[in-house]
């Protein structure tokens, strides 16, 4: 399995050298989010959406014609019919696709994805308050988690609306916790303004939370290989 991380800047005005794309991550030649209209020049065979905000759907506030590319998401999105909802598992590119529903905004379903080619298995998150709650218990052991840096302090920014549900970002300490007995890598990507107030030092915080799986920060291009 080959991963490229094509974007690793959120939804912000700040950027830096090797962190100025927004969230796009390919795993062979399968697409998972679609941050910037530019990833679809790498030709993927199909697109997995983790939701619908614009900083992984760039679609959702540019005008583009139909995407020429099997697409999923969460949910449908008015004026793009071509976009299909992922309630379970496809097959994409030699790889088994797998929604795992998960918590992020009131306003847009969301989904994790957990990818197999039959060797390795990894998952992808997007933008995270947590797994839903059903899903949290049935969750395998992986090779590696791709998940999101919002917010490098506990707790993240995570708010309640009036029916008491949470939605926003998590912290990365949180998620370290959360992921380190389900898989030995961690790296995490969709980095907030926290990060570019100092990116190397940025980059160190994120390491130092290495324990039982070693942690690590994303940059724009970086490859895996599993």
């Amino acid at each position: 399995m080959r991963i490229e991380i094509l974007g690793t800047r959120g939804h912000i005005e700040p950027s830096a050298p090797g962190h100025m794309l927004h969230s796009g991550v390919l795993v062979n030649e399968v697409l998972f989010d679609l941050g910037e209209r530019c990833f679809l020049e790498r030709g993927p065979e199909a697109v997995f959406l983790t939701h619908l905000h614009a900083d992984h759907a760039f679609f959702t506030e540019e005008e583009v014609a139909p995407l020429q590319v099997p697409t999923f998401a969460p949910q449908r999105w008015e004026g793009h019919p071509e976009v299909q909802v992922i309630r379970s598992s496809r097959e994409a590119g030699g790889l088994t696709v797998t929604a795992v529903p998960t918590v992020h905004s009131i306003s847009y379903r969301s989904n994790a994805y957990l990818i197999d080619d039959g060797v390795s298995r990894i998952m992808y998150t997007g933008d995270l308050v947590s797994v839903q709650r059903r899903y949290r218990d049935r969750l395998p052991e992986m090779d590696l988690v791709i998940t999101d840096g919002s917010f490098i302090r506990e707790g993240g920014l995570v708010r309640r609306d009036g029916r008491g549900r949470p939605h926003g970002h998590t912290g990365i300490p949180n998620l370290v916790r959360f992921f380190s007995p389900l898989a030995p890598r961690i790296v995490f990507t969709h980095f907030g303004s926290w990060f570019f107030h100092d990116v190397d030092g940025s980059v160190r915080r994120i390491e130092a939370l290495s324990g039982a799986s070693s942690v690590e920060a994303a940059h724009d291009g970086m490859a895996i290989e599993l």
